[in-house]
């Protein structure tokens, strides 16, 4: 049972991730450049640690219009987030994010399928995948905007 809560909890906060950009500021991939999105603004605002850059990530996705492929079924960020959210806080054991992306977030719990992401462009992408690039995105947008010694 635990593992059901956990899991529909992981699948409402990746969909509440993906809602409503418009195309013009998006990328290829339709997805905003993470230094122009409110969840990095919000970041800068608090102390970092490697516990708020999963949140900011998670954050990131909230408004976007993306979907969450979990065992065959597509659910909107408005259902994946707060799922997404419990998850990591329950899961997170103050690990190296890349590590805890790249073991969290690639199967799923029950059926052991892959996890997948359904970005604006109409492709689906391993959520991992995504998760991993919005990380580095996110780790290099902090490191070009650390004030220079």
């Amino acid at each position: 049972m635990k593992r059901l809560w956990i899991s529909a909890i992981f699948l409402v906060s990746v969909s509440l991730l993906f809602c409503g950009m418009t195309p013009a500021a998006l990328g290829k991939d339709g997805l905003q450049p993470m230094a122009e999105s409110q969840a990095f603004q919000d970041f800068l605002k608090k102390p970092a640690n490697n516990f708020s850059k999963l949140v900011c990530i998670l954050n990131y996705f909230r408004p976007t219009s993306v979907m969450v492929q979990y065992e065959g079924s597509d659910y909107p960020m408005q259902i994946a987030y707060p799922l997404g959210l419990a998850y990591l806080m329950t899961n997170y054991k103050n690990e190296n994010p890349e590590q805890w992306i790249r073991k969290n977030t690639y199967r799923s719990l029950f059926k052991n399928q892959i996890i997948y992401l359904k970005l604006p462009n109409g492709t689906y992408v391993p959520a991992r995948d995504v998760l991993l690039e919005k990380f580095h995105e996110l780790e290099t947008v902090r490191a070009a905007q650390a004030p220079k010694a």
